[in-house]
């Protein structure tokens, strides 16, 4: 987990942070800096402070200046964006997307994105509890372009943090898409991303 309280502009004071949850309390070991200023500490080892009320203190050691906050950390979790999508043929005109994930699947919902190279709007569909999506009716003389996002759903936390969209999958031909690296079959496409 990152705890940040400098987003934007330069920092104006060198805070140090004091976290407790339960009956543990703790100082930040590892700060993200800027310019000399701490703006953020990366936590480790969430999963025990995960439904607990969480109490953050920031320490302003020249000024004796203090910042309390209390948090549930549950409900301000931005997941890393789904990864590995494969795209499959698993019929005349329809396809199969299914992707990886690092969260537990039963507390995500998905965001689905994808389009031809001959539209321009995209088409958008969510779902739940899944790992893969139905796409059908495609025309396979079209090359479809596909991403897939995450966020926590209302189970497990209440949050509007989506993750960033993932890599593309991209299915199906295109005369000027000689960057695509095709199966054996020449329809489908396999692409990686590499967890942060």
């Amino acid at each position: 987990m990152i705890c940040n309280w400098t987003t934007t502009g330069k920092p104006y004071r060198n805070y140090s942070l004091n976290y407790s949850y339960g009956k543990i309390k703790k100082e930040c070991k590892n700060y993200s800096t800027e310019s000399g200023y701490n703006i953020g500490c990366r936590i480790e080892n969430v999963t025990d402070m995960y439904f607990k009320e969480f109490f953050t203190l920031l320490i302003d050691a020249n000024t004796s200046t203090e910042i309390k906050n209390k948090f549930k950390v549950h409900n301000l979790v931005k997941p890393n964006p789904p990864f590995n999508l494969v795209v499959t043929n698993t019929s005349n005109n329809q396809l199969k997307l299914t992707w990886n994930v690092t969260m537990k699947l039963s507390c995500l919902q998905f965001d689905i994105k994808y389009k031809s190279n001959k539209q321009t709007n995209w088409m958008i569909a969510s779902i739940q509890d899944k790992l893969f999506f139905d796409v059908p009716s495609v025309d396979p003389k079209k090359l479809y372009t596909f991403y897939v996002r995450s966020k926590k759903n209302i189970y497990c936390g209440t949050t509007d943090l989506w993750s960033e969209w993932s890599l593309p999958a991209y299915w199906g031909q295109n005369d000027s898409a000689t960057r695509l690296s095709w199966n054996d079959k020449g329809n489908s496409r396999r692409l990686q991303a590499q967890l942060q």
